[in-house]
């Protein structure tokens, strides 16, 4: 009988273990994938970029409107960027080949709806919509960031750190 008694004892410790192990597991997966659906951050030197533009004339009352294309890859990417005004006129387009965390930077000065457009690789272009209510903002920003997988993201602050 002290033997059964043992036995479940083990038993249940062991379960209880194994319960507290998978557990831990749960939560470091839960913590990954919480991680994995974040947006992605600038590398480190956002004050270097390969290449510079300013679209339309500078306004000491309205700060432009910062548009980044990041490569977050880890491999270089050809790229392509276009910043056609709501009037149908393309007042930017380039190409670029982007080492890993490089990036570009187009200030837009001019209250107008934009569609920026990025090409990457000769693969399907990815379309963002940059409202003209965005020069709202007290220093608007977009950043378009490329992904490993070949897919561009977008995030939009009101307050970014060029003004």
């Amino acid at each position: 009988m002290l033997d059964n008694t043992m036995q479940r004892r083990s038993l249940l410790a062991g379960a209880a273990a194994s319960s507290a192990a998978l557990a831990g597991c749960l939560s470091l997966a839960e913590s990954a994938a919480a991680q994995d659906d974040s947006e992605p951050e600038p590398p480190s030197d956002p004050d270097d970029p390969i290449a510079r533009a300013t679209i339309g004339s500078r306004s000491e009352d309205e700060p432009p409107h910062r548009v980044r294309l990041w490569n977050l890859d880890d491999d270089r990417r050809a790229v392509s960027l276009e910043i056609e005004s709501a009037d149908g006129t393309t007042p930017f387009d380039g190409s670029y080949d982007l080492d890993p965390e490089a990036h570009v930077v187009v200030f837009l000065h001019g209250r107008e709806d934009y569609e920026i457009t990025v090409g990457i690789d000769d693969e399907e272009p990815s379309t963002t919509e940059l409202e003209e209510s965005s020069f709202d903002d007290p220093c608007p920003g977009t950043d378009l960031f490329v992904l490993e997988d070949g897919e561009v993201e977008t995030t939009t602050e009101s307050e970014a750190d060029h003004c």
